[in-house]
């Protein structure tokens, strides 16, 4: 019994563990084509009207991604949609 209810727990805590990883799926822009894309320096502007001091854009998983500062000086890296510039996740510095 003791056993079953173990298998039971760590069954949970992994069906619980693949549903977080499928999240940080839908964080990913998806497959714009390239000739719809916002050009390199829209897309520093729109960080930039959002308070962002962009140090460098790279390109991941189908987004923009921009590492920088935010208005506090604390590092952050902000994922944009490629096509319409929307912020799809931020990670930073706590």
């Amino acid at each position: 019994m003791k056993t079953l209810m173990i298998t039971a727990v760590l069954a949970t805590a992994a069906m619980t563990s693949m549903a977080h990883a499928d999240d940080r799926h839908d964080r990913r822009c998806g497959n714009v084509q390239i000739d719809r894309w916002m050009s390199e320096a829209q897309i520093r502007d729109r960080a930039t009207s959002l308070g962002r001091e962009v140090r460098e854009v790279d390109i991941d998983d189908g987004c923009y991604e921009i590492e920088g500062r935010n208005k506090d000086g604390r590092r952050i890296e902000v994922r944009f949609n490629p096509e319409t510039g929307e912020q799809v996740s931020i990670d930073g510095d706590d």
